[in-house]
């Protein structure tokens, strides 16, 4: 589904709707409706920072496990680094605001926050070491020193995942994350 708001193109895949659905559904404790609450309210901290440093968005595309904003570059590194930090500044504001009301709201925003800043690709924290390399470095070096700070922290997080999932028997989201993650460091 596609539509436009003002000059913003915006787009949900069918599969998000479906997904909403079948959790609003089926998460009889809300942690899933937390979890995709603590992604949209990033994703709103960063657009809203795009705003604040006059940077046009195109088009927002909302998909299963992506969320790509469309924009112009920021202005100066000043403005990317503040937009760049706009998702987890918003996480960790909702997650002081949610605390005394919601304990699941607290911890989905906080683990979102956190895990975002880690310096790995397709991350936060990964945009914003490339950011910081890009000051002294050419692009290409910031790259591979990305990809490099990537996989050093992929493999310890995946054995992480794969321990976690032996020793609960049932929790596979650490894996499944870094497995994710992995999959984006070869793809690009």
């Amino acid at each position: 589904m596609s539509f436009r708001l003002g000059r913003t193109k915006l787009f949900v895949g069918y599969e998000v709707v479906a997904a909403i659905t079948a959790v609003l559904i089926l998460d009889r404790e809300n942690r899933i409706i937390c979890c995709i609450l603590a992604a949209l309210l990033h994703e709103l901290g960063h657009l809203l920072l795009m705003r604040r440093f006059h940077v046009p968005v195109r088009a927002v595309s909302l998909r299963l496990f992506d969320v790509l904003i469309e924009a112009d570059a920021p202005a100066d590194f000043r403005a990317d680094v503040w937009i760049t930090l706009g998702g987890v500044s918003m996480n960790f504001l909702c997650a002081a605001l949610s605390a005394p009301f919601s304990r699941n709201l607290l911890l989905a925003n906080l683990a979102l926050g956190c895990f975002n800043l880690l310096p790995v690709m397709s991350l936060d924290g990964g945009h914003l070491l490339y950011l910081l390399l890009s000051r002294r470095f050419l692009p290409k070096t910031c790259v591979i020193i990305q990809k490099s700070v990537t996989l050093l922290l992929l493999v310890p997080l995946m054995t992480a995942g794969i321990l976690m999932l032996f020793r609960s028997g049932y929790n596979y989201s650490l894996l499944a994350i870094s497995l994710y993650l992995t999959a984006v460091l070869i793809l690009k």
